[in-house]
């Protein structure tokens, strides 16, 4: 059986009438007389009876009527959802972001990809790195915003996005608040907040090893936010992504020596084709995510390979 017969035969029904009927589905009345005869020799039984009153179900129609009718319901759900992601209209697109990844240099992005389509319902869910690139490998989300300091999939589509410094975060009123920029040296012995979730921390912990720098951990968190908030009770510092610092008042100056920094990526599934509403979610963050000067970051230009996007390389 085809659709158009299922239509047939509930506009009968609605109607009690093949003449009826035949002009609302816009067609000729031995057309849709032909079409439901055709349904009817498919179920081997009779489905309407012509009487003087009208078209009137037989018991296999009236048996069969309930089911067409969620049949046809069904696929009008489904055009119309069909529809909407063409139109950008009630979309759900699930984004993952990695947990140390702070809004500030995002929330402009997001803000435009709003702009450009108000109708996508987009649902952020914050994790540390294992399990967001978990997520997208069984499809519970459909994009990440990650760093590539941590292992990325060969089969992941990656493109960099902007570049990040590290930058040390003082208590209010520290010594070195008066410092433009530090060096690790010059916070030998200060008492300092772990930042436990930050795929950044055993590059910092081995630069301290080789610069023979002791640092004393007062406090050792994965929340971001707590990290912050310790920060901002006089606690100790913290290394920090400089976007990811929401303290307004909390000083913050440059790691100089070493000069730390990280790359932040949109990663997705190089095994799935990116619906409209992904797309421009990716080429919206690509143009409004990047640098002053357009690019992304300082990084260098992707390698695009057939398909479009960036494969990730192990680093």
């Amino acid at each position: 059986m085809e659709m158009h017969q299922v239509r047939y035969f509930l506009a009968v029904t609605e109607t009690r009438s093949f003449t009826r009927a035949a002009e609302r589905c816009a067609i000729s009345q031995p057309a849709l007389t032909a079409a439901i005869k055709k349904l009817e020799e498919e179920l081997g039984g009779a489905l309407l009876l012509r009487e003087r009153g009208g078209a009137k179900l037989t018991a296999l129609g009236q048996h069969v009527l309930p089911r067409f009718q969620r049949l046809h319901d069904e696929t009008q759900a489904v055009q119309v959802i069909a529809d909407n992601h063409r139109r950008l209209k009630q979309v759900p697109l699930r984004v993952g972001v990695l947990c140390t990844i702070g809004p500030a240099r995002l929330a402009r992005a997001l803000a435009a990809f709003r702009g450009a389509a108000p109708g996508v319902e987009l649902e952020i869910s914050v994790a540390v790195q294992a399990e967001i690139l978990r997520r997208l490998e069984e499809a519970e989300v459909d994009v990440l915003i990650t760093s590539l300091g941590g292992a990325v999939p060969a089969s992941f589509v990656v493109t960099p996005i902007y570049d990040e410094r590290y930058v040390v975060v003082l208590p209010p009123g520290h010594r070195l608040e008066a410092r433009e920029a530090l060096r690790l040296e010059d916070l030998r012995g200060e008492p300092y907040l772990d930042r436990l979730a930050c795929e950044m921390r055993e590059s910092v912990m081995a630069a301290c090893a080789a610069r023979d720098v002791a640092l004393y951990a007062a406090y050792r968190t994965e929340r971001e936010d707590w990290v912050q908030s310790l920060v901002h009770a006089g606690l100790g510092f913290a290394f920090m992504p400089e976007h990811s610092v929401l303290l307004s008042d909390a000083p913050r100056r440059p790691l100089v020596d070493p000069a730390l920094q990280r790359t932040i990526a949109l990663v997705r599934s190089g095994d799935r084709t990116p619906t409209s509403a992904l797309q421009l979610f990716w080429d919206t963050l690509l143009a409004r995510a990047a640098g002053p000067d357009g690019r992304a970051g300082d990084a260098p230009p992707p390698r695009r390979p057939p398909g479009g996007g960036v494969r990730a390389s192990r680093r």
